[in-house]
């Protein structure tokens, strides 16, 4: 968590609007279906590649929160405030840190939430049309 202040300093610093933590290390997780096609929604409505789309360790310029206003609901809210924030003009920035991501498995449970997830992304991909 002590390296979470590296994204603040990005946008403090003036070199991104939205700094978004790509985690070093990956541990489990699904078949990449939820994943990919929230990498693939980005880029479908506006044109950013990302490396961590569903990441939610982000800071932002306080400017650039008026953008991203009204949050898209569920576990569509990171794509939804790329999304919102690239077509706004905001500079996003990825950083990888040295951080572990617990994922949920490939168990009925971790499917299930992948599954929650991939609704909710897919609703933002409809919203932002």
């Amino acid at each position: 968590a002590q390296q979470l202040g590296a994204l603040a300093e990005v946008v403090r610093r003036g070199e991104a609007e939205l700094a978004v933590a790509v985690f070093a290390r990956r541990v489990g997780g699904g078949v990449g279906l939820a994943l990919g096609f929230a990498r693939w929604a980005i880029q479908a409505r506006c044109g950013a590649c990302t490396r961590a789309p569903i990441s939610g360790q982000r800071a932002l310029a306080a400017r650039t929160l008026a953008h991203v206003l009204p949050f898209a609901a569920g576990y569509g809210m990171e794509i939804g405030m790329t999304i919102d924030a690239v077509r706004a003009g905001d500079r996003v920035l990825e950083l990888e840190l040295d951080l572990a991501h617990r994922a949920s498995g490939r168990s009925l449970a971790g499917f299930l939430h992948r599954a929650r997830q991939l609704i909710d992304f897919v609703r933002v991909y409809w919203s932002r049309r």
